[in-house]
This record gives structure tokens, sequence and C-alpha cells, in this order.
């Protein structure tokens, strides 16, 4: 089975730089790319709002045609999508049934959020020769605040647009509620930002770079006290967020839901544990792990080439089921160095030169960072460095998304049964709750 990696949402104001960074068009669409009886394109899963509500989409249409252009994947689909500005004229291809539809409608800006504690800025930040939409909510208060930075899992999702039901407002909502200027910055070529490179292209590095840009951007607002600074990193952003504090001062680093060790240690686990939540026998788990260990090894290790191992084709048949490889270097729906490259990344020294106080949040029925060692392995780390700058806390019940879904093979079956809502409605409000306490707490002593 394709293992599931680390991951994954009342007044607005405009700054000057919106002025040169415009609105982008909103799809407002769950999709997903798929081949029907010979025919691919991006079928339709649920029509909530935006342009796809003016195109009268409905669920289960199989879009084909953007215009007079092909895709080959959702995220090109969504690229060429976001080429149409708003108020412009745009043009589907739809297969409903036996039917091939034309619909046409103009492109629907995205709306603004807004934060009944806080004003919602839209501002922009340069990165690699482009500008990258940031997103700030900023409490109604005239001193300095405390802030926090907010660094998300691997996926090329947008962060503008949460609903409040999402995980990651939740989150941000709970440090808002509690006087804190909070900042994302969208992740290179997302959302309204502008000339920057497709996510999906982008590697660890320039993760790390796109982030350091919003943490510098959070330094340089006047309303903030820069002493009082705060990462949240969750899952992979839990790799970024030490490679960040370990090079620039900040006051605390939460991470929630990472890993410490090899890539190649974690996927070769990962297998086991999601392979037996699927329901394998353990002769079949360890069947699969033996089966994959080489992969595994000649990729993250001996760095073979992808090309390379795909030329044999029962490696190429677990290559494109397991890590969704296209044949064109993508894995995981991103650069397939992405991946190697934290590999080789020092992690764990990136937490030895962390001088801030750390809390490190595990949720025991989280079946993706499943390793409560792994998170314990950071907090000896940091301690071992910098003795009790660093702790744990556990959440029973509680999966990767911070929903107190039950156990661990309760929040795998919700999960590959597709039940998100669900998930989001179980959110546990003690993760946030905890975080900011611990905030707060140390803060006081900075």
């Amino acid at each position: 089975m394709k293992v599931i990696l680390l991951l994954f949402f009342t007044a607005f104001v405009l700054t000057d730089a919106d002025a040169q960074l415009n609105r982008k068009a909103q799809l407002g669409a769950l999709l997903d790319y798929v081949t029907e009886n010979g025919i691919s394109g991006c079928k339709v899963k649920k029509v909530k709002t935006g342009t796809s509500v003016a195109l009268k989409l409905r669920e289960n249409d199989l879009i084909t045609k953007i215009g007079d252009s092909l895709f080959e994947s959702k995220e090109q689909f969504l690229r060429q999508f976001l080429q149409y500005t708003p108020g412009t004229t745009i043009r589907l291809t739809v297969v409903r049934g036996h039917e091939v539809l034309t619909l046409k409608a103009k492109a629907v800006a995205r709306p603004y959020e807004t934060d009944d504690n806080a004003s919602v800025i839209y501002d922009q930040a340069d990165y690699k020769g482009g500008q990258l939409r940031v997103i700030i909510n900023k409490p109604f208060k005239e001193e300095k605040m405390p802030a926090m930075l907010f660094i998300p899992g691997y996926t090329c999702n947008s962060i503008d647009e949460l609903s409040n039901d999402h995980p990651y407002k939740r989150i941000i909502d709970a440090f808002v509620d509690a006087g804190y200027v909070t900042l994302r910055i969208e992740k290179s070529g997302l959302g309204d930002s502008k000339d920057t490179p497709p996510c999906e292209s982008c590697d660890l590095l320039d993760e790390v770079e796109n982030f350091e840009v919003g943490l510098k951007k959070l330094k340089s607002l006047n309303y903030v006290d820069t002493n009082k600074i705060i990462i949240f990193g969750h899952s992979m952003g839990g790799i970024i967020a030490p490679a960040i504090s370990s090079k620039n001062h900040v006051a605390g680093v939460i991470v929630y839901g990472t890993a410490a060790k090899s890539w190649f240690e974690y996927q070769i686990e990962l297998i086991r544990v999601q392979n037996a939540l699927a329901g394998m026998n353990p002769i079949e788990v360890e069947k699969s792990v033996i089966e994959r260990y080489d992969l595994n090894y000649r990729y993250f290790v001996k760095k073979e080439k992808l090309e390379d191992l795909a030329k044999d084709s029962k490696v190429d048949s677990i290559l494109r089921a397991d890590w969704g490889y296209d044949g064109k270097g993508m894995i995981y729906d991103r650069n397939a160095e992405y991946w190697r490259q934290i590999q080789d990344y020092p992690h764990l020294e990136n937490w030895r030169n962390t001088t801030a106080k750390v809390l490190v949040q595990f949720g025991e029925s989280d079946f993706q960072a499943y390793s409560k060692s792994n998170h314990e392995q950071i907090v000896n780390t940091v301690n071992h460095f910098s003795p009790n700058n660093a702790t744990l806390m556990t959440y029973p019940l509680t999966d990767h998304y911070f929903a107190k879904s039950g156990t661990m093979q309760d929040a795998f079956d919700k999960f590959v049964q597709g039940k998100i809502q669900q998930l989001f409605d179980e959110y546990n409000p003690e993760v946030g709750i905890s975080a900011v306490k611990w905030s707060n707490e140390i803060l006081k002593s900075n």
C-alpha cells in the first residue's frame, strides 16, 4: 500500500504591498486526478465555492481540458487555472456521465480571511526573484506583542482561506486569542505568490530558505517584540523549525508529530506500522518490509538515481504504487531530491544548536509520526546540550491532525476512508491550549 507520510486551514487590512501582489482566482472545489474509461482528468469530489460554483460544476464531473489545454496532473491543472485573473472568462471541457460539456464563467477572486479578534493583514515578502504571500493576524492592541511563526507539513497546499474548523486555523486562533501576532507565509508558487518556483519543484533547502524569509518578515514588524517569538512546526515543519532556530534567535520552538531519525529508518518502520494497520498479518508485514528495504537503501543511502532504479519493472511498480513516482523525478508529489535531502539533513545537530526553549508534542494515535521514541530523542538531544531546555507533552488518543480520533487504528481507518471532516470536528483543543500556556511560561522568564 502507499504509505502516508508526515503532513497538511472580523476585520481585514490590506497593506500597500497588496497593490503589487494581486489576489488570485479561487477554484473552490476538491479534485482528484484520475483515469476512467481511458479518459484522464481532474474528477470533482466536492463543489464548495468560488469559480467552481460560477461554472456550475457538479460532483463526479471529469475535467479534461482547461481552455484548449490538456494537463497531466492535478497540480498542472491548478497552475493553469491560476493563470486566469479574477474577472476573466474561463472555459472547461467536462465529461458528465455520457455527455461532453463546455462550461464557461468568469473567474472568481479568492476572498480575504477575517478574524473577530485581530486584523488580518495581507502582505508579501521577496523570494527567489518573486514574492510570497504573507498573512498576518494582528490582535487589536497597540503595544509590542509576542508572535508565532507557523510552519505547516510537506504538502503543497495554500495556507490561505483556512476554514474555522481547519486544525491549522485552530492552532493559529489559540495564539491570536492569547494576544500573539501570528504569521503564515505561503510556500513557493502557492496562493497569491508571484514569479516564484512551483512548490512541487522546490527541495528541502529551498523550503528552509522560504520559511527563514517568513521569520525575517515577522521580525521586521514594528508591533512585534522580537525577543518573544515562537516557531510552531507541524509534521515536516518540525524538521524545518530547528533548521531555522539553529541559525536565528527565537524564544521558543514547538513541534508536533515530526521525526528525528534518518529518513531511511523512518520509512522502513513506517511500512511496518501502516501495513499492520491496513490489515496485513505479521508475516505479510515483514515480507513487505523486506521487499522495500533494498529500494529504500539504494535510493536514500546509496544515492542511486530514480530513473536507474525504475529500469527494473518490479521496482518501477513499487515506486509508482508506494511512492507516487511519476516517471519524471517526482515522488510523494514533491521533487524527489526533497526527500533525499531529509536523509542527509543534520536534524539532531540543528536541535543541539538551538538555544531556544523547546516543546515537543506527540499524539499517541499518530500513525504518520508514529514514534514516541523519536520525539523523546529530540528532547534528550536538546537537554543533553542545553539542560532543562526541552519538554515532551503527549496527548492520548490524538492523531497527526491534532484530532482526538481514538486509537491509532481508529485514526488510520478514518483517514483512509476519507473522513477528513470528522477528523476536523474531533480537534483536541488541549494541543493549542497547552502550546499557548507553555509559550506564556517561557516568555515570562525571557
